[in-house]
C-alpha cells in the first residue's frame, strides 16, 4: 500500500504539472493558470490576507487522518484555478466579466462566459483525474481495478458530454448568438462562497436493475447538464443558473425556485446541500469556513465518502453547514 500511495502521489503531481493546451475552439497554444472566477474582484473581495479556503483532494498519505476530502488555505494567485486558456484567450474572451467594472449579470454574454469557464474547469479536472488513474492502474490491486474501470468510463462519458456543451458555448461566443441557452439571474443574501460548475443530476446513476455494461452502451446522447454560478458581489450574492434549451433539468429549475422564494435560513440550507451532496470544487472565505463546526465537517466527509457515486435527484441530508450564520 505504501508503494501504491507513492505512485498515486506521483501520478497526481505529474498530471498537475503537465503542460496543457488552450481549451478555446481550435487553439493549440499553451494554457496558463486561469481563475474560474474573477481574481481581482470576486475572489479578492472575500479573501483574508489574499487567501481563501478551497476544497481539494488530500495527499494519499493523509487519507487515514483527513479522509477523502481536504480543505486548504490557498493564496489568491492559485485558489480556484485550472490550466485553462492561453494568455490571449484568457484575456480577450473574458473581458466582459474581468475588465468591465459595471457588470450586468442579466446580459447573456456575461451569463454565458461565467458558465463556459466553469464548464471548462470541470472538463480539465476530469481529464486530469483520468490520466492519473490510468497511470496507477497496473499497480493497483484487483479490487481497485474494477472501481477504476467504472470511474474511467464515467469520466469518458462525462468529458464527451461536457464537450458537447463546450462546443455549443463556443458557437455562441464566436457568433454572439445565445439563442440556444436560457439563463436566469437572481440575488440571495450575501454569503462568502464561490461556485461555478456544470451539474448533471440523475442521469449518471446506473439503474438498480441494469448492468454496468448495458448502461454504458445506452450513453449515446449528451447528459442533461445545468450551469450554476454563485458568488458574492457587494451586499448580496449573485446566482446565475442556465441550461441548453435542448436539455432542461427539472431539478435545477426547482432549486432556482427554492432559492428565489426561500427565507434566509432556507436559502443557506439549500447552499449547504449543494456543496455537501453535489459538488467537489468550490471556494469560500476563511471567516465563513471557521463558522462551520468541526462536527459538521466530519459529517460532510462521511456523507461524501458514502455517496460519492450517488447522483440521484432524491438524495437528502440533515447536514446544515451554515446553520450558525
Amino acid at each position: 500500500m505504501q508503494e501504491l500511495n507513492k505512485a498515486f502521489l506521483m501520478a497526481m503531481k505529474n498530471s498537475e504539472k503537465k503542460a496543457r493546451t488552450c481549451m478555446f475552439h481550435k487553439c493549440n497554444n499553451i494554457a496558463i493558470k486561469s481563475h474560474v472566477l474573477q481574481k481581482n474582484g470576486i475572489l479578492r473581495e472575500i479573501s483574508t490576507n489574499n487567501h481563501l479556503i478551497e476544497q481539494c483532494p488530500p495527499n494519499p498519505f493523509e487519507l487515514k487522518n483527513k479522509g477523502i476530502l481536504d480543505f486548504k488555505l490557498i493564496g489568491i494567485n492559485d485558489v480556484y484555478t485550472f490550466m485553462g486558456f492561453c494568455k490571449f484567450h484568457d484575456s480577450e474572451i473574458f473581458k466582459p466579466i474581468e475588465v468591465n467594472t459595471n457588470l450586468n449579470f442579466n446580459r447573456k454574454i456575461q451569463q454565458t462566459l461565467f458558465s463556459y469557464r466553469g464548464l471548462c474547469q470541470e472538463i480539465r479536472r476530469k481529464e486530469i483525474a483520468s490520466e492519473w488513474i490510468k497511470e496507477i492502474y497496473d499497480l493497483s490491486p484487483i479490487g481497485l481495478k474494477h472501481q477504476y474501470d467504472v470511474m474511467l468510463v464515467g469520466y469518458k462519458i462525462g468529458i464527451w458530454s461536457l464537450k458537447y456543451f463546450k462546443n455549443e458555448f463556443e458557437k455562441a461566443i464566436i457568433t454572439h448568438d445565445y439563442c440556444n441557452f436560457h439563463f436566469e439571474t437572481i440575488t440571495i443574501p450575501n454569503i462568502e462562497m464561490c461556485i461555478s460548475v456544470p451539474l448533471t443530476i440523475g442521469e449518471l446513476d446506473i439503474p438498480a436493475d441494469n448492468s454496468f455494461e448495458t448502461w454504458k452502451k445506452k450513453q449515446n446522447r449528451p447528459l442533461t447538464t445545468s450551469f450554476i454560478n454563485i458568488f458574492p458581489k457587494g451586499e448580496e450574492s449573485i446566482v446565475i443558473v442556465g441550461y441548453h434549451k435542448g436539455f432542461i433539468c427539472k431539478w435545477t429549475m426547482d432549486l432556482l425556485l427554492r432559492l428565489k422564494n426561500g427565507t434566509r435560513n432556507e436559502v443557506f440550507k439549500e447552499l449547504s446541500d449543494l456543496i455537501t451532496m453535489r459538488l467537489e470544487f468550490w471556494a469560500m472565505s476563511e471567516s465563513l469556513f471557521k463558522k462551520i463546526s468541526s462536527d459538521d465537517i466530519s459529517l460532510l466527509k462521511d456523507f461524501f465518502r458514502n455517496n460519492v457515486y450517488n447522483h440521484s435527484p432524491n438524495i437528502k441530508t440533515e447536514i446544515n453547514l451554515f446553520k450558525y450564520l
